[in-house]
């Protein structure tokens, strides 16, 4: 059965587990899970792309996005931790079709140390369980999503992995972070660049460098992405046709659809189901052991330390990235008002200047 559903009490909208893994079968669920490796390494298969994280990676896995643990070290300890999406739905209504990743080529920056921080005080305070640790880590978990909202909602492929694209400008990723996620909601529809451009208040021209630039690949091939990615679970889930299964994720004949999923996939989509077929949940052994609440306690609090050493300080580690992100911002802001107050330009001039395009007329 791909599809694993979880259950949470009434009073934590969230599940953690700190494990080892030896086997995790391919997977998928509705609800957003945080993957923190404390030690040793694994290997993550997420959609098409297959990541070796190491100690202090961090992943998110999407809604609905089929997943899968294996090749792992043997000492590995895993942090997992799965979120309650109809409860969190309340306060992120968007949240469903929200796309964050993580992974990236710089290991360390300020982004990542806030995000684990955070990570590992619900960790921390599920395993202490002091009074009130469950309204605790909610609130905690609420400045988790804000952050990924802020912080890891653009991306951009290198090959066929997809990775965390990190901008200099705020706006910028904020901006392509609701065209990514627009593209998700609506991929099944007849969805054109005009239409995503008169949302978004920019040319059909400059909207199409912004997507280029921003995630390496035009609309239209963003688009096939998505469709292919999306197609992944029907694909895996039974025996429908190829052709069916190109329909329903919006590719308008089946010969489109297998271009692009074998450019993705590298393989054609019934080989790919061929493939897999015994490394999903249901035809491949579960492998996954709980630590003892010492051991997950003692791992957690080395990495408390480690973090600490990497960041001066637990909170100040917190504290202090923050401000350096707010100075950033701070700055990338005034860079942008200084820049309309000298050239008096539009503000899709100004965007087009900071992508290193200001051509005279895109319109």
């Amino acid at each position: 059965m791909l599809k694993e559903t979880a259950g949470y009490l009434d009073d934590m909208p969230m599940n953690i587990r700190i494990v080892n893994i030896k086997n995790y079968p391919l997977h998928y669920h509705y609800d957003h899970e945080f993957i923190y490796v404390l030690k040793g390494s694994i290997v993550l298969k997420c959609g098409s792309s297959i990541y070796k994280m190491q100690q202090g990676d961090v992943f998110i896995v999407n809604d609905s996005e089929v997943h899968g643990i294996y090749d792992c070290s043997n000492d590995n300890v895993v942090l997992m931790i799965q979120i309650n999406a109809d409860y969190f739905c309340k306060q992120f209504p968007t949240l469903e079709h929200n796309v964050y990743r993580t992974m990236e080529k710089e290991k360390v920056n300020e982004e990542i140390i806030v995000l684990r921080n955070l990570l590992l005080k619900i960790a921390f305070n599920d395993l202490t369980k002091h009074p009130g640790y469950q309204t605790t880590n909610t609130n905690i978990m609420v400045d988790v999503l804000n952050y990924c909202d802020k912080n890891f909602k653009s991306f951009y492929f290198e090959g066929r992995v997809v990775m965390h694209k990190r901008y200099d400008y705020p706006e910028m990723g904020e901006r392509l972070g609701r065209i990514i996620d627009y593209i998700y909601e609506h991929h099944s529809e007849k969805l054109s660049l005009r239409e995503l451009a008169k949302k978004e208040h920019f040319s059909e021209a400059y909207l199409s460098k912004l997507i280029t630039a921003g995630t390496g690949l035009g609309f239209r091939e963003l688009l096939a992405f998505a469709r292919v990615e999306e197609s992944e679970i029907i694909l895996l889930s039974g025996s429908e046709k190829i052709s069916s299964i190109a329909a329903k994720v919006g590719f308008s004949t089946t010969a489109y659809y297998e271009k692009f999923f074998q450019k993705w996939f590298g393989c054609h989509p019934e080989e790919y189901r061929e493939k897999y077929a015994d490394r999903i949940k249901g035809n491949s052994p579960e492998l996954v052991f709980e630590l003892s609440e010492s051991d997950a306690l003692s791992i957690i609090q080395k990495s408390i330390q480690n973090l600490s050493f990497e960041s001066g300080g637990f909170e100040a580690g917190r504290d202090e990235a923050q401000k350096l992100l707010e100075r950033k911002r701070e700055q990338q802001r005034k860079e942008i008002l200084e820049a309309y107050e000298k050239t008096n330009r539009s503000h899709e001039e100004i965007l087009r200047f900071m992508l290193g395009s200001a051509d005279e007329d895109e319109a």
